[in-house]
């Protein structure tokens, strides 16, 4: 049975009417697109009251801000609306990304070895299962919301050779562990934690599943 993940409206810049819109595309994203896919799925209400994890959207970062956590036995993430429209003019990519990454590995605890580059040396390490950062630039719209790429199990996979596979819902990278151009991805390796970055990507301050990443490392339970 899929998890229920309920969606909080905390911010002055959205309406809940609104918000309530374009839940209907994105829970066609997850169901169309995203569950065939990874096999994993999830139903979105609006504010529902018995829900297996939590997305609360709020208007704006703020220091001391919780980032995403687990609240007891349930996962909790936000993102920032009037952030996201002064940025880009919309949140539902956002709110996409989150969803999407929060269905794939919701206790933030999943990874995948892969080769990667440094200083022009190939090393091995631990991919973060991170469904959505890889293509982070990469957008399409369903019924005129924009909503965010991700790619598929394969990326995660090595042993496939470049152009056997289709790596992204969108198909515009090759091989496993690759980037598209925009992306990223952090990598674990030899105690440190590594960030990859695809041509032309942005800088990202705001990484905090990867924060979860480091405190479960060096926080074992």
């Amino acid at each position: 049975m899929n998890p229920t993940i309920s969606i909080v409206n905390g911010s002055r810049s959205i309406s809940d009417a609104d918000v309530k819109r374009h839940l209907v595309a994105l829970q066609k994203q997850i169901t169309r697109d995203f569950e065939p896919a990874w096999g994993w799925g999830a139903n979105l209400v609006f504010d529902a009251s018995h829900f297996n994890m939590k997305i609360v959207i709020r208007d704006h970062a703020a220091s001391g801000d919780l980032g995403y956590h687990i609240e007891g036995d349930k996962p909790v993430g936000y993102i920032f609306a009037a952030d996201d429209i002064e940025d880009a003019g919309e949140y539902t990519s956002t709110l996409s990304h989150e969803l999407l990454e929060m269905i794939a590995d919701p206790n933030v605890n999943l990874y995948a070895a892969g080769p990667f580059h440094l200083r022009n040396r190939r090393r091995v390490g631990f991919f973060a299962l991170e469904v959505c950062d890889p293509v982070q630039e990469n957008y399409y719209s369903i019924d005129g919301v924009r909503v965010q790429d991700f790619v598929l199990p394969e990326w995660f996979e090595q042993y496939h050779k470049k152009g056997a596979m289709k790596m992204n819902h969108m198909k515009t990278i090759d091989a496993p562990f690759t980037l598209a151009e925009g992306g990223y991805t952090e990598v674990f390796s030899k105690g440190r934690w590594h960030s990859l970055t695809g041509p032309k990507a942005k800088p990202k301050s705001r990484r905090h599943r990867l924060q979860v990443r480091m405190n479960v490392m060096h926080h074992p339970v």
